[in-house]
């Protein structure tokens, strides 16, 4: 597994937050929530959280929930890897959010144990 990039596990608690409260966060607010120096400071984060965690476990796609204030999505560089370039329609967009909320976050970690 690559070595985990910085704010990694603190984005990793605040997107689960989000999970269950059934809402998004914008890039530049989840940065100043870890302690991050910009937007741009959490994206290698996110990467592993889709690349490491969600997507080899099966798990709902949870960094999606970081989004672009201006769209309320994320951006492209969130699809990579996913088989998508970005949802096909607002029913697509909504299936990934469902799944992503009705999950139980509570005792997923970022490693396998």
């Amino acid at each position: 597994m690559p070595e985990m990039p910085q704010y990694t596990p603190e984005v990793f608690e605040v997107l689960k937050q989000c999970a269950t409260d059934g809402d998004s966060i914008a890039y530049g607010e989840l940065a100043t929530r870890v302690g991050g120096s910009g937007p741009s400071s959490v994206f290698s984060a996110l990467d592993y959280i889709r690349d490491d965690t969600c997507l080899p476990r099966d798990l709902p796609w949870l960094w999606v929930l970081a989004v672009s204030r201006g769209t309320s999505k994320p951006g492209a560089g969130a699809w990579t890897n996913t088989g998508i370039t970005k949802p096909r329609d607002e029913l697509h967009w909504s299936a990934i959010l469902r799944a992503v909320y009705a999950y139980d976050w509570t005792d997923v970690e970022l490693e396998d144990e």
